[in-house]
């Protein structure tokens, strides 16, 4: 008992102190920083958690024989109240994970998405309908009207006319665009100097999954739909794994919609921040999200074309202006849209168009993005005519 003990201590702690050696810049940029963190993370996070791992790994090599010697004196007893301990661990940290929180994990409700909006069998979330509410600190106030159909408008109630013609936008928070007024959004802009209606799906933390779910259900309803503009972060990569939401998954080569995860152990507050909010994903889990968004995005332009309209899909890169060579994402863009074949985008927006009350763009980079939008598309319109 005692040599298992000390030789499985050491070697935890020897795999640590290898997974730290391994955890250069390039390595936190591909598994941590673009899959889950948007606009960036905290300056601290790639030197701080490799020296955490290193000192734990350290640690456990250190501690290898007094662990070992100190397990092979224990009696049953004894490991019977060591696992206890950890059970009773488990069960407090769950409690006051719990405390205060309603439905919504309390790392989540303070979100606009949840805070303006409510939760949906098939889409996660949705933003309430027929609303007009003010967010923003008191200094920077906006207002956040939604339509009839649950879409982002200049004002609450009525509906999109079907028979228009309809530029559709999807996405997440910057599509629907936090920290704006509606007319001062890419979208509203684009619609107005395009002369179609706007139909706004987007919302705050979507994966690509949940915004090719909405763009499906608005382009049942509508009959003329001329364009279809779908944003793209690289933070939707970690949101499409997360399985406390309804959720597309690939099974067999095909996209299959699954519910949330259930169960007791499913339902462990615990469980959800290790898997769901944990801001790592290894190689097999990155490959596998790679490959979830790229068949989303497939469906994503197939569903616009089936009906009439024209797909861009818009890729955000928060930085200067580059080349796709010099992005950090390139070889993720290259894969999902250029392998592809799927028509894209790619805007850089400097930290200093960001609202630094919200982290989203503010109303000159929404005008830059809608003329960048615009010169992509127009001619594929003209095109299609």
């Amino acid at each position: 008992m005692r040599w298992i003990a000390t030789t499985a201590c050491a070697t935890c702690g020897a795999a640590l102190l290898a997974a730290a050696h391994a955890m250069d810049f390039a390595w936190f940029e591909r598994h941590v920083l673009l899959p889950s963190f948007y606009p960036w993370a905290p300056a601290w996070v790639p030197g701080d958690v490799r020296a955490g791992v290193a000192i734990a790994g350290a640690a456990l090599v250190a501690a290898a024989w007094p662990v070992g010697w100190a397990l092979g004196r224990a009696t049953l007893v004894g490991v019977a109240r060591i696992g206890l301990a950890l059970l009773l661990a488990v069960g407090v940290s769950e409690v006051l994970l719990r405390r205060g929180a309603g439905v919504t994990a309390k790392w989540r409700a303070p979100k606009l998405e949840f805070r303006i909006g409510r939760l949906d069998p098939v889409f996660g979330w949705v933003l309430r309908p027929s609303r007009a509410t003010p967010v923003g600190p008191p200094e920077h106030r906006v207002t956040f009207a939604v339509d009839e159909w649950g879409d982002r408008a200049a004002r609450p109630g009525g509906a999109p006319d079907p028979e228009q013609r309809s530029l559709v936008v999807a996405g997440e928070s910057i599509a629907v665009g936090h920290g704006v007024e509606y007319g001062q959004t890419f979208a509203a802009l684009l619609g107005k100097d395009l002369g179609l209606q706007v139909v706004n799906t987007g919302c705050g933390g979507y994966g690509s999954d949940q915004a090719l779910l909405r763009l499906r259900d608005v382009l049942g309803r509508l009959r003329r739909p001329v364009a279809v503009v779908m944003t793209f972060v690289p933070v939707m990569l970690q949101r499409s794994r997360q399985d406390y939401r309804p959720r597309l998954v690939l099974g067999g080569g095909k996209l299959q919609f699954v519910p949330p995860a259930d169960g007791l152990f499913a339902r462990l507050r615990v469980r959800d921040l290790v898997v769901n909010e944990m801001p790592w994903l290894s190689d097999g889990a990155l490959r596998e999200a790679t490959r979830l968004n790229a068949a989303v995005l497939r469906e994503s332009a197939r569903a616009a074309r089936e009906r009439g309209a024209e797909p861009l899909f818009v890729a955000f890169s928060i930085g200067p202006r580059r080349t796709l060579a010099e992005h950090p994402e390139g070889a993720l863009l290259r894969e999902l849209f250029d392998e592809q074949g799927l028509p894209y985008v790619l805007i850089d927006i400097a930290p200093d168009e960001l609202l630094p009350w919200d982290g989203h763009p503010g109303p000159a980079a929404h005008v830059r993005i809608a003329r960048a939008v615009e010169a992509a598309l127009r001619p594929r319109l003209t095109r299609a005519q």
